[in-house]
């Protein structure tokens, strides 16, 4: 079984897969996968990430996955749990056999990135207001039908969730 689990910035991700993977579960970080991911540019080529999300903004700036390097890696395992998202990850979900939206709300989601010691937080904020990069990624779920999860249950009970 191969599980896609997405959503915006502070809604659990990094934090779910990383005590799935303590439990012995297949759960992966996607921004932690080599290989996975990288910026671009509006012409289509690979740069360096932004220093700021206002940088990435004002330059359009796309975080995307490759396809081809996603396909491979999930040929490598037979049960799986990415946990991530991506400009283009809509055009990615017909790889997993599951998809889910981890949902968190905004004033949970802005408290969890100000008190994260593991990400950028220039990539966060601009002048200093929450971007929030995942809200059409909300809009898009609910379009796809694609099942929502509340962000601020436990790993354990996000992982009774879609491990069925």
């Amino acid at each position: 079984m191969k599980v896609l689990v997405f959503g915006p910035s502070g809604s659990g991700k990094t934090y779910v897969s990383n005590a799935l993977r303590e439990m012995g579960i297949p759960a992966f970080d996607a921004d932690r996968v080599i290989g996975l991911s990288s910026w671009y540019n509006k012409h289509g080529n690979k740069i360096s990430e932004p220093m700021t999300a206002e940088e990435a903004i004002n330059e359009q700036y796309a975080f995307l996955w490759s396809r081809n390097f996603l396909s491979n890696f999930l040929r490598q395992h037979n049960d799986i749990f990415i946990f991530g998202g991506s400009g283009n990850i809509f055009d990615l979900i017909d790889l997993f056999d599951s998809v889910y939206f981890l949902k968190i709300d905004s004033q949970v989601q802005r408290e969890r990135i100000q008190n994260s010691n593991n990400r950028n937080k220039e990539l966060d904020f601009k002048n200093e207001e929450l971007v929030i990069w995942g809200e059409w990624l909300e809009e898009k779920a609910r379009e796809k039908n694609i099942s929502f999860i509340d962000g601020t249950l436990s790993p354990k009970e996000i992982y009774s969730i879609i491990s069925t």
